[in-house]
């Protein structure tokens, strides 16, 4: 009996060493030009009452429950939200000064516990606006080794908000995207033709316009046709060092052939989110297609990779008409 105290004391202790190595503290900075004047975008950050239009929390419970004091767009004015599926958290004024900076204190209760402030900076770029939103904090004892996973999802978040925002105010010509969320959807068995990228993530998308070509050759060359539109298969990618093992594919009809790659898509189930707009969207769009599933229950199969599918020619339409959809397979529930 005393062997087992001593070892469970002694695991106790060693979680706590092991904890205290890491700081727990959270530094976020995201920047975004607005074409739009100071007035308009301030007007959203500053008035609480207009959050709801752009809030990144609440993406996936837009009719969340709301607290707001009165006033909404002053000193000590309060903003808080409470939700089963999204978690709760609470913002506060601390200081205004009009078209020029914000500074708010932060607090989420779910889902994980964290404090802070962030501030807001509004600054004039000949007729557009620069807005940069940080964050300093910390995070709860318990969740300090995950610290820097925690910054990296208030990261995107900001990111997110950032770019709801800037579709408010900005002309309707002006870069954008929406996502929609699809669902779990079957997806049948395919072939496809591959060439594989593995390197850096920034340099995938001029590998992908290489390499779509070169495949198109390829099956020209044997008389053969597509079966479908073009496919990314992330085989593995490695987010801290944002390195990537891609197979860029074109469906095929059954055939093998020699001078290609050619391996197929199992038949299985698949959360898929579209993405209509810009490419440089797509890591915001994994991200918040893994939240929703995470506020969903749905366990993502890693045995099978996921795997984006480019619905049109970026090369014959305009950024804010492409459309991508992206597909993480699922675990059968039972």
């Amino acid at each position: 009996m005393t062997t087992l105290v001593f070892i469970v004391a002694f695991c106790i202790v060693a979680v706590f060493v092991y904890m205290a190595r890491y700081s727990g503290r959270l530094r976020v900075e995201q920047t975004r030009i607005i074409a739009a004047p100071i007035s308009a975008v301030y007007a959203r950050v500053a008035d609480f009452r207009r959050w709801r239009e752009w809030n990144p929390w609440l993406e996936h419970e837009p009719d969340a429950q709301l607290t707001l004091s009165e006033p909404t767009d002053s000193e000590g004015s309060r903003y808080a939200w409470d939700s089963a599926r999204i978690g709760a958290g609470a913002i506060k004024h601390v200081r205004l000064i009009a078209q020029k900076s914000i500074e708010q204190r932060m607090r989420f209760h779910n889902p994980f516990r964290f404090r802070g402030r962030s501030q807001w900076q509004f600054s004039d770029r000949a007729g557009n606006t620069e807005v940069t939103w940080r964050m300093n904090g910390r995070v709860a004892f318990s969740l300090r080794a995950f610290a820097k996973t925690v910054e990296g999802m208030i990261a995107l978040d900001y990111r997110y908000g950032l770019d709801k925002l800037a579709r408010l105010v900005e002309p309707a010509d002006a870069p954008r995207y929406s996502l929609t969320y699809l669902g779990v959807r079957d997806i049948p068995v395919g072939r496809y033709v591959y060439k594989t990228y593995d390197g850096s993530m920034k340099g995938l998308g001029e590998a992908m316009r290489s390499g779509f070509s070169e495949l198109r050759q390829k099956l020209a060359k044997h008389g053969l046709q597509p079966s479908g539109e073009p496919i990314a298969v992330y085989v593995k990618t490695n987010i801290k060092l944002r390195t990537t093992v891609c197979r860029m594919g074109i469906p095929i009809a059954d055939a093998n052939f020699d001078g290609i790659r050619v391996s197929d898509l199992p038949a299985h189930r698949a959360y898929v989110v579209r993405l209509q707009g810009a490419y440089k969207a797509l890591e915001v769009a994994w991200y918040q297609a893994m939240q929703r599933m995470r506020i969903e229950n749905i366990e993502p199969d890693q045995r099978i990779p996921p795997f984006e599918r480019y619905l049109n020619d970026p090369g014959e339409t305009e950024e804010n008409d492409c459309v991508t959809e992206l597909h993480v397979p699922v675990r059968l529930q039972t």
